[in-house]
């Protein structure tokens, strides 16, 4: 969850189902959908921007921007009257607004994917972000075949194993940089091969560059929800794939 300025946001594609809202003055909006391309701007004081869309947003004032996990309850079907009902209750929470108070305003529970194999490597991703480099270290570890574990991980969390994995790697990015971490250690820390290629990658999801929300006093506040998953061998190979 983001809390601070809304900054000159370029228009940006993110991973996760994201909640806007404005603490002050109301925003403008517009998304931009392949068959009809871009939409017309509106102005409103709270928003729920689907997941992989491309969106440019132009604030005026303090905004929250609470990023739902794919892994949180995906309904994702909040309505404009329950948008400003959860707004208002944060606006009443005062400038100290948590995670958990966000997530309880709009009434969102996390959740895990019902496939056990899929959870497993889904706790594994929320210890080491920066782990499973290629794919099929992940489908080792839920006793899959790559192409099975593909198929299986995508129906279960809405995304490739690629996109989430690079969510949850910003997330340690944030973490990083919540605690006063430099770019260099959020690089380091999240894998990535250079401060630069942070950066770039950073910039394609939020609309700025990592390095423009560092030194600014901003309000970063990522879930402390690391679950270490209890090892299990794979029984065999034929075992694995059914079912």
């Amino acid at each position: 969850m983001y809390v601070g300025p809304g900054l000159r946001l370029e228009p940006h594609l993110n991973v996760a189902t994201t909640i806007a809202i404005a603490l002050d003055a109301p925003f403008e909006i517009r998304l931009r959908r392949r068959s009809t391309g871009w939409s017309e701007w509106r102005s409103t004081l709270s928003a729920l921007i689907p997941s992989e869309t491309l969106h440019h947003l132009k604030s005026h004032g303090r905004m929250v921007f609470l990023y739902l996990d794919p892994l949180a309850d995906r309904r994702h079907s909040l309505s404009q009257v329950q948008l400003d009902g959860g707004r208002q209750r944060l606006v009443e929470a005062g400038p100290k607004i948590g995670i958990n108070e966000a997530f309880v305003a709009f009434g969102i529970d996390a959740r895990f994917p019902m496939d056990e194999r899929i959870t497993k490597v889904v706790l594994a991703i929320e210890k080491r972000p920066d782990a499973f480099g290629r794919m099929q270290e992940a489908a080792a570890l839920a006793c899959l075949s790559p192409s099975r574990f593909r198929a299986r991980f995508n129906a279960a969390v809405g995304l490739s194993f690629r996109r989430y994995r690079i969510w949850r790697r910003m997330a340690l990015v944030m973490r990083t940089i919540a605690e006063g971490g430099s770019l260099t250690d959020a690089a380091m820390a999240a894998g990535f091969s250079s401060p630069a290629h942070l950066s770039s990658s950073f910039k394609r999801m939020f609309g700025l560059a990592a390095s423009d929300i560092i030194g600014l006093g901003l309000s970063i506040d990522v879930s402390d929800d690391h679950v270490v998953p209890t090892p299990q061998k794979c029984q065999s190979t034929i075992g694995a794939e059914t079912g």
